[in-house]
């Protein structure tokens, strides 16, 4: 090493990610495709995406009777997708959109499905034992050694037969992982009482595939339906309100097309309220006004 601070390149030379995206070419145009997949209007149901249904309805006993079940845990649904064909239009990527199950109980605002659901997702086992110990969180590990030097110290414990003190402590550490690890969950879950806190959705439930009937399961024969598309072609810089506008305004087209193509015009239309960052009549008034200008245009070639 020479000791020298190498000098700092000039900032033309250090492209930011924003500029890459400006670099890109789709269809031998300057853009980035974003394609929305029908799973976005699709509804979220138990039978198809069972620890999605959770997400959205709070059950985390649900949840937990899904993974006792050895039911697979889903990844996430793709709601989107972005892709170009690179800088040079040799180079073809394409980056999904998803959302897991954690991401729809954030979005739901159920807290303790995310929690219980980031567990599962994170195959922490349900209940503890010596030999899963290593695969709970390090919180945990850190609050049973505070547990076990206080318990060790005790005169009471020295006073135990081997067999006892092995008994204690197995107990208390897995009322501990009950009550701090998995604390959203009911005391039912531990006697297991299913019927009791799961509710309705317990027989529905009883009927859901495990792990090794879902991988023996055939392959759907379902065309696969054609996606929402359009092209985000990169501007140079002209105020965050022409940016923001022009994403709106394409965000609108899309969401007016499959608003009318579905017949799911409430959720598109705030979907373009949000995006836009506009109010509900203006995004509606959005929608309508580039959906009838595009339409006419079609009809004319």
């Amino acid at each position: 090493m020479s000791g020298q601070v190498p000098a700092e390149r000039p900032s033309s030379q250090q492209p930011s990610v924003l500029e890459l995206c400006m670099s890109q070419q789709s269809h031998h145009q300057n853009g980035i495709r974003l394609s929305f997949n029908p799973e976005i209007t699709e509804a979220i149901t138990l039978e198809k995406l069972p620890y999605h249904y959770c997400a959205v309805t709070g059950n985390v006993n649900l949840a937990a009777f899904l993974y006792t079940q050895k039911v697979p845990f889903s990844k996430g649904i793709t709601i989107a997708n972005f892709a170009a064909d690179g800088k040079e239009g040799t180079t073809p990527w394409k980056k999904p959109v998803t959302l897991s199950p954690v991401d729809i109980a954030d979005m739901a605002g159920h807290r303790h499905a995310a929690l219980v659901l980031a567990l599962i997702g994170a195959q922490v086992p349900l209940h503890w034992t010596r030999d899963n110990h290593c695969l709970y969180p390090r919180s945990f590990k850190s609050q049973v050694k505070t547990l076990m030097k206080a318990v060790t110290t005790s005169p009471f414990f020295a006073s135990l037969p081997g067999p006892a003190r092995m008994l204690l402590v197995d107990t208390l550490v897995i009322s501990l992982a009950q009550e701090t690890v998995w604390s959203p969950l009911s005391p039912q879950v531990w006697r297991e009482e299913w019927e009791q806190c799961v509710g309705d959705e317990y027989e529905e439930a009883q009927q859901i595939p495990d792990a090794q009937q879902s991988d023996a399961k055939a392959p759907s024969d379902n065309p696969h339906m054609a996606s929402y598309q359009f092209q985000i072609r990169a501007r140079p810089p002209n105020g965050r309100w022409r940016s923001s506008l022009l994403l709106g305004l394409a965000v609108g087209l899309v969401a007016a097309e499959a608003a009318h193509s579905t017949g799911c015009s409430g959720p598109m239309l705030n979907a373009v309220a949000f995006c836009a960052g506009v109010t509900r009549p203006m995004s509606t008034a959005i929608c309508l006004g580039i959906s009838t200008l595009l339409r006419k245009k079609l009809q004319r070639h």
